[in-house]
């Protein structure tokens, strides 16, 4: 199951022509301004004519979150909006 990422990331081009996230200890992003980074690789994905690498599962979305993949690395996922859960009712019967 993936993960939040919680280092730092950085824009780089591979050699696919595509825009990819990768670790970074001076880079500037991180799971908290993620929204300025997936906006960032869209504009640079424009201005070169890359594409730009992200993860959107077939139910879609379009909120961006930076996750960890199995071994580690950074990706980008367009997930659609969680709502938080609400109060949880537990009801408990003494029975004896």
């Amino acid at each position: 199951m993936a993960k939040i990422y919680q280092g730092q990331v950085s824009v780089f081009s591979n050699s696919n022509n595509q825009l990819v996230v990768k670790p970074d200890v001076e880079g500037k992003f991180s799971h908290e301004n993620v929204a300025e980074l997936y906006k960032t690789m869209t504009q640079l994905g424009k201005k070169h004519k890359m594409e730009v690498r992200v993860f959107k599962p077939e139910q879609g979305g379009d909120t961006p979150l930076l996750m960890a993949d199995r071994w580690g690395k950074p990706y980008i996922a367009l997930l659609p909006e969680r709502k938080a859960p609400g109060p949880v009712k537990v009801t408990v019967q003494k029975l004896a």
